[in-house]
């Protein structure tokens, strides 16, 4: 499973990545999830969130990873589907981008994941989130040169996909906008990140979502 993962996550930081991802997997099975919990799977975006202290009555479980894409997600979402989570909240796609993955695989392999969390666990109630805006003015990131309108795309396929499979789909993209397909800098560190305002906005954006019963 991890050779699948390791087959091309990076997304160009100058980190171990690698590492990163092993440490993490080393802290879950540290910290394992117990049934019925709240969960957020996602990549550097998800990790860096404080999702304990935003929802401390629901305590949801953190299971981002930096630098992780959809194939690493799917390498990992055995764990997931055995603790049969009450929510799972999912945000991915921006490293695949960053891949020069097609939308198509990442809707595929995102589509694949949602199949097996169904059959797995099938009380779980799937949230999918919309990828957010990139800011390339301030940006560091290379490899996400000249994607706004791809990230764009991905989202109204993801769209189309939570349809199809009767999800709740969270658009949080335009909610990060300071114009047409660029993240406000209010909202980010380096163009791509989040800093606390912008974890703000996110939590804002699924509260209802979250602490519903």
């Amino acid at each position: 499973m991890l050779l699948l993962f390791f087959s091309g996550y990076m997304m160009g930081q100058e980190i171990q990545e690698n590492k990163t991802y092993i440490d993490r997997m080393t802290y879950f099975k540290q910290h394992p999830l117990t049934e019925g919990q709240i969960i957020f799977l996602g990549n550097s975006l998800t990790q860096a969130g404080k999702w304990n202290e935003y929802f401390p009555s629901q305590q949801p479980a953190n299971r981002g990873i930096a630098g992780d894409n959809t194939e690493g997600m799917l390498a990992r979402i055995d764990e997931i589907i055995a603790a049969k989570p009450k929510k799972l909240f999912i945000m991915a796609g921006i490293n695949d981008i960053s891949l020069s993955r097609s939308n198509k695989k990442i809707v595929s392999n995102i589509s694949t994941m949602i199949v097996m969390i169904k059959e797995g666990s099938p009380d779980t109630q799937i949230y999918l989130q919309s990828v957010l805006p990139i800011n390339n003015e301030i940006g560091i990131y290379s490899r996400l040169k000249k994607k706004e309108k791809t990230i764009e795309k991905l989202n109204k396929e993801l769209h189309k996909l939570s349809k199809k499979e009767n999800l709740i789909f969270i658009n949080i993209y335009p909610s990060f906008l300071i114009k047409k397909r660029q993240l406000n800098a209010r909202y980010t560190t380096d163009g791509l990140h989040l800093n606390e305002e912008g974890y703000t906005v996110w939590v804002n954006q699924i509260r209802n979502f979250v602490e519903e019963n």
